[in-house]
């Protein structure tokens, strides 16, 4: 029994000895001291999806506020970096009925973007649905079965179908 205690108590200490693994994402709004080499390549594919999206919704929002959240302001300075390089239009995507609510979030916006330095005027946030429609079914289903990962069902019954069955047994002969 005491044995068994050593070992254990041996295989918790070198387990806390081992190096910290690299971390593909940052903290959840900074830099981390062990960053992945590939977060670089994330941080294009990210900024790449948000400039086809381009839209801000009630996430990034405090609830019942007006109040960025973290996530909120994170999401508005990559945006206000990706505007500041290619122009375009925010889509402020909302399911809040109390328009004072939407008028002040919708104003906190242009506030944010005016303050990371963008020339933000009320026409350059729009309230609208998301830019992008996102993936379909299909794209979804062929990159699937492309990495080998999902299998079609197959169909069940005659491949031939069932209006061919019988046309060899029913010819004409002349």
């Amino acid at each position: 029994m005491r044995l068994t205690v050593v070992f254990l108590g041996l295989g918790l200490v070198c387990g806390g000895c081992s190096q910290p693994v690299t971390r593909l994402n940052a903290p959840p709004h900074g830099t981390s001291n062990r960053p992945s080499e590939l977060q670089a390549e994330y941080a294009h594919m990210v900024d790449n999806a948000l400039l086809a999206d381009m839209s801000v919704s009630d996430v990034h929002f405090l609830p019942g506020q007006a109040r960025l959240n973290s996530l909120g302001e994170e999401h508005l300075r990559r945006l206000a970096r990706l505007l500041e390089l290619y122009g375009g239009t925010v889509r402020f995507n909302t399911d809040e009925t109390d328009q004072k609510l939407v008028a002040d979030r919708t104003a906190r916006i242009i506030t944010f973007l005016c303050e990371a330095g963008i020339d933000a005027t009320s026409e350059m946030v729009s309230r609208d649905l998301p830019a992008s429609a996102g993936m379909d079914a299909a794209q979804a289903i062929l990159i699937k079965v492309n990495e080998g990962t999902y299998a079609p069902k197959k169909k069940s019954g005659n491949a031939a179908g069932p209006s061919q069955t019988g046309a060899s047994n029913t010819a004409k002969t002349d």
